[in-house]
């Protein structure tokens, strides 16, 4: 597979950046999906000329640091139809943000494990204010993790067992995060890697408050292996 950075911050973005946004391809470009649609991800969307090939879009959750560009996306469906209205995977609550997703353009469905080309997506409940998801896919012989935005949870922790990729919520600096919060730190994202023992870990939903370099190199004092979820960066899993 082949993770494209399309915007990585949160919960609003940095200067010329975006919030979540993650473009997943199968290694013979067949299959793409795009995994949550905050701020600033449709333009780099539109950059990329998927629009009309895109397979799915994945919502971890109905916060609008994470789905608003799903309102203009509408827009550009109209003006630039598909053949078949998108297959949308997304939690039905809040109900008042799941209501602006129905529209003729998409075709919405409860996040439960599917299907879709050659992927296979599988969700966990994840630990936020409001419903969310930890997303898994495995294509291509290998699995790639999305915490989603969530604190510590046992239940993620094993749904992220044995990652080949884990891309995950560092949306706190050590000094301010505490188990009440509804993010992990960047420390915490290390410590995660390292016990799930996965391959790699992308730190995301980076605070524009935040020097990325310290976040980073939190979560590196307990899994060397981590990086940046750097925006625009093309990672192979």
């Amino acid at each position: 597979m082949i993770l494209k950075i399309l915007g990585n911050n949160g919960p609003y973005p940095a200067p010329g950046g975006a919030c979540s946004g993650y473009l997943l391809q199968s290694d013979s470009g067949d299959t793409r999906i795009l995994i949550d649609c905050g701020p600033g991800v449709l333009s780099r969307m539109m950059a990329e000329d998927c629009l009309d090939t895109l397979d799915a879009v994945v919502l971890s959750h109905l916060h609008y640091d994470h789905m608003s560009d799903m309102l203009p996306m509408q827009y550009a469906l109209q003006l630039n139809p598909r053949k078949k209205p998108l297959p949308v995977y997304a939690p039905e609550e809040p109900e008042h943000v799941a209501g602006l997703l129905r529209c003729p353009y998409y075709d919405l469905w409860p996040a439960e494990d599917v299907t879709v080309g050659e992927m296979r997506i599988s969700f966990t409940a994840a630990r936020h204010p409001v419903p969310t998801n930890a997303v898994g896919v495995t294509c291509d012989g290998k699995r790639f993790v999305f915490t989603g935005d969530t604190n510590e949870d046992t239940m993620v922790e094993l749904f992220c067992n044995g990652a080949s990729l884990l891309l995950a919520d560092s949306g706190f600096a050590r000094a301010d995060h505490s188990f009440t919060k509804p993010h992990m730190s960047a420390e915490l994202c290390g410590k995660l890697a390292a016990k799930a023992g996965a391959k790699r870990l992308l730190l995301t939903h980076l605070n524009p408050k935040y020097d990325p370099k310290a976040l980073l190199a939190e979560a590196q004092e307990h899994f060397p292996a981590s990086e940046l979820a750097e925006l625009g960066g093309i990672y192979y899993i």
